[in-house]
């Protein structure tokens, strides 16, 4: 039984983000058998102002794997199995394109079940997303969308609560949620004990070196070579904790917290929006060019003068907005496509973006999974030609990025979505706290100024009160 609650937002001088935090944290505390089972917290700004998405638990989750091959995804309703499909490799699919197009035959089919038999409402929202892999045989769950056992949708008007709950000890009452916000902020800052660049700067520069002699001077020959930096805690962070801690007092565009069955948090605060659906109609909004932000403003107009004048930066532009184009255009309806921004510039204050935005009209049939078979992975944190870029990143690249550089957001069950490109993020892993970010290297690339941009990228985390300075 699907219960629903709505009223009256209860706190209005809180900034949603903030108290989207503070709920998460709330629950994990009343539930924490649920927070174990999945802990989902995904913010962005909408047209009617911004918004949190809380979910604990997991009532339904999908999930995926690859066995010799061949794509087995699941629908799991407390565990136990409900639906089963398997989606062989063609051998002319990229794995990109095997896992979402055998996800968007799966999707067509339950979500219905669902709907019908489970009488879900077509608005429940799958939290969830995807990783980014090189190695797809090294990951045990490629993609996974969960419906929580609760969830609670807060704006600046009203909370919205929907739970599976049925009484006992885990009923949640209106004035339980009410209780749980008061008194959040940061836990102490645990002390970093050891601080890794993996690569190292040097031997991050020689691999790029080595890497730009394999690429011409086409503009389509383009790859995203990412690295890390990992620190120690003297002890663990929680999770939203961490997020309040790096997120700017107002949020830019997304910010996001995402943990299943008790293994490792991702946290991030993604300026890119990946790909947008309402109905129909669908959004992309690459970003690619970048330059540092400043407080100064003669600086933060030079550096904005820079990347608009920048040919390099130009052209790694224009070839990811014309990827983006070129590919929504296979699912879109003729003559829907329109640049509805071109090489505008963004300023999230640490760094500068350039950034375009493209919509149009899906075809009939065609749902957010089947979008993204035709848009993922951009040139934005792949790279250009595709299956060559996949190489490249295989044979150049020092980490294992996981959901960095996938998406994470929600899909409804009526196909209605919001999925953030998953940059500016990092893994908790424990006392462990792994910071990611990648730059697209061109035959006209400085490896150094590349290392560089990397660091600009990882500037909310690496300068704040956390490890700024530490060990």
């Amino acid at each position: 039984m699907v219960r629903h609650t709505t009223f009256k937002n209860p706190y209005p001088g809180m900034e949603v983000n903030v108290a989207g935090s503070a709920l998460v944290h709330g629950l994990e505390k009343r539930h924490p058998r649920l927070a174990a089972e999945f802990t989902g917290l995904f913010s962005h700004v909408t047209d009617r102002g911004p918004r949190s998405i809380v979910g604990v638990g997991a009532k339904f989750r999908i999930q995926s794997q690859l066995i010799n091959g061949a794509l087995i995804i699941r629908l799991l309703n407390d565990g136990v199995v409900e639906k089963e499909a398997s989606f062989p490799s063609t051998g002319t699919s990229t794995y990109f394109e095997h896992l979402f197009l055998g996800m968007s035959a799966f999707f067509d089919e339950v979500r219905s079940f669902l709907v019908e038999h489970h009488e879900l409402p077509p608005t429940m929202v799958m939290l969830g997303g995807w990783q980014c892999v090189s190695q797809p045989e090294w990951v045990g769950e490629p993609l996974v969308f969960t419906i929580p056992r609760i969830t609670c949708w807060l704006d600046e008007e009203e909370w919205r609560i929907c739970h599976f709950l049925e009484g006992g000890e885990g009923e949640l009452t209106d004035n339980d949620l009410l209780g749980m916000l008061p008194g959040f902020s940061p836990t102490v800052v645990p002390r970093v004990v050891q601080k890794q660049d993996v690569p190292g700067c040097r031997e991050y520069v020689d691999t790029l070196v080595d890497l730009i002699t394999e690429l011409s001077a086409e503009a389509s020959d383009k790859v995203v070579i990412c690295r890390e930096v990992k620190f120690s805690l003297k002890k663990e962070l929680s999770p939203v904790h961490l997020l309040r801690l790096v997120a700017p007092k107002q949020m830019k565009n997304y910010e996001y917290m995402f943990r299943w069955s008790g293994g490792d948090a991702w946290v991030g605060i993604s300026p890119e929006t990946l790909v947008r659906k309402n109905g129909a109609q669908v959004v992309v909004e690459p970003m690619a060019g970048t330059r540092k932000g400043s407080d100064a403003q003669d600086k933060w107009s030079r550096y904005r003068d820079e990347l608009l004048s920048d040919d390099k930066e130009r052209v790694e532009h224009e070839t990811a907005a014309r990827m983006f184009y070129e590919n929504l255009g296979t699912v879109c309806q003729p003559d829907s496509l329109e640049v509805l921004q071109s090489r505008g510039v963004v300023d999230f204050g640490y760094v500068q973006h350039l950034k375009s935005i493209v919509a149009g009209t899906v075809k009939p049939g065609v749902n957010i999974f089947r979008v993204l078979a035709s848009v993922y992975p951009p040139a934005t944190i792949w790279g250009k030609p595709v299956l060559l870029s996949g190489e490249r990143i295989r044979n150049y690249e020092r980490i294992e990025r996981g959901f960095f550089t996938g998406g994470l957001g929600y899909v409804t069950l009526d196909d209605h979505a919001n999925l953030a490109l998953a940059i500016r993020t990092a893994r908790l892993c424990g006392n462990e706290v792994h910071v990611y970010a990648g730059s697209g290297i061109v035959k006209a690339s400085d490896p150094y100024q590349e290392w560089l941009e990397t660091s600009n990228k990882m500037a909310p985390f690496l300068q704040s009160e956390v490890f700024d300075g530490s060990p």
